[in-house]
């Protein structure tokens, strides 16, 4: 019997949970059910923790190894890790965090078609000459 785990955003998944958390689970938490339009939006409008999108993307080889953070955040790297030393409830603004959600659902997407999540970070990391 499986069972099921709630948790807030925020609330990050123990070592022995990570392999079943979904990308999007890092950032707007564990809900039984689908989580409707509106909750997600109020979340990305409010503005996601920087710790909970440092997770997500380090959940992912192929995300911490292209520099994801980077890309969703604008900033370098090493700017990052500053803002988040020196502030424990440092916030994403909404643009980032629905940067950061799309890449945590495109992720979530790909393992759902390639049935594993290398076999779906192998996909993602090959490039498409036709897009």
């Amino acid at each position: 019997m499986k069972e099921t785990v709630m948790r807030t955003a925020g609330e990050q998944p123990s070592v022995i949970e990570r392999g079943v958390v979904k990308a999007t689970e890092f950032l707007i938490g564990v809900h039984p059910v689908r989580p409707s339009s509106l909750l997600i939006y109020s979340r990305v409008r409010a503005g996601f923790a920087l710790t909970d999108v440092t997770a997500m993307v380090s959940s992912s080889a192929l995300y911490a190894s292209a520099d994801i953070m980077k890309r969703i955040v604008g900033k370098s790297t090493r700017t990052v890790q500053r803002k988040g030393q020196h502030s424990d409830e440092a916030r994403l603004n909404a643009h980032q965090s629905a940067l950061a959600f799309q890449y945590a659902q495109a992720l979530e997407q790909a393992i759902a078609v390639f049935g594993s999540q290398t076999q779906a970070e192998a996909w993602l990391a090959r490039p498409c000459r036709h897009l």
